[in-house]
């Protein structure tokens, strides 16, 4: 994740295959959890700062909190189904899968997957929603959105075209809505979505493989 550096250079030691520091242990383990609070966290707070610096009104609700909920609820949808398909189709993506799968979901439980999806999905949308797009606008906010989603080679150009697509959208949910609560609800339903149903896919693999 970059911004002429990864700006999440700390999370992706913990998460690279092969990596000395989690080799023997589950990187999404409790420590993990806490790492990610801790740095999504400081996002919000950048977030609420550079707002209150520049005095840019910052809506959670938006419009209509009902309506807020159901939009992010049926983007989440419809985000993760596109990702299946693109899954199904690129043979590149399930090579990425199946490498980072034994440091993100094996041995993982459902509940820090949950927590590392809500902590993303709120710091993130805080910071380039809240903060960035009302600075730069869609166009940039988006762009900086998929250059914050950068791996660590080129193989995850995938990845990076995909966050720079979900900037675009997370934006747009932003403006329409009037607030922020849509985009976290898609961007975090749509993160513990495909980790949940990554592990799930997973363990049937491993139970499969077992017989």
């Amino acid at each position: 994740m970059v911004f002429g550096i990864r700006y999440n250079s700390g999370l992706w030691p913990i998460v690279q295959t092969g990596s000395r520091r989690t080799r023997g242990r589950r990187a999404l383990g409790p420590r993990f959890v806490r790492f990610a609070a801790l740095f999504y966290g400081s996002l919000a707070v950048v977030a609420a700062l550079w707002c209150g610096l520049r005095g840019f009104d910052v809506r959670l609700l938006g419009e209509s909190p009902a309506a807020s909920v159901l939009l992010g609820v049926l983007t989440a949808a419809c985000t993760v189904s596109l990702g299946l398909l693109t899954y199904r189709f690129l043979p590149s993506l399930r090579q990425i899968s199946e490498e980072l799968a034994p440091r993100l979901v094996d041995g993982a439980d459902s509940v820090s997957l949950v927590l590392v999806s809500v902590f993303s999905g709120v710091g993130e949308e805080a910071l380039f929603r809240g903060a960035v797009q009302q600075e730069f606008g869609l166009i940039v906010a988006s762009l900086l959105f998929g250059l914050a989603h950068v791996g660590p080679d080129r193989r995850y150009f995938v990845w990076t075209a995909w966050a720079v697509l979900a900037g675009f959208v997370f934006g747009i949910l932003y403006d329409v809505s009037g607030g922020l609560l849509t985009p976290i609800i898609a961007h975090t339903a749509h993160n513990a979505a495909t980790l949940l149903l990554w592990k799930r896919s997973r363990e049937g693999k491993m139970k499969a493989g077992s017989l």
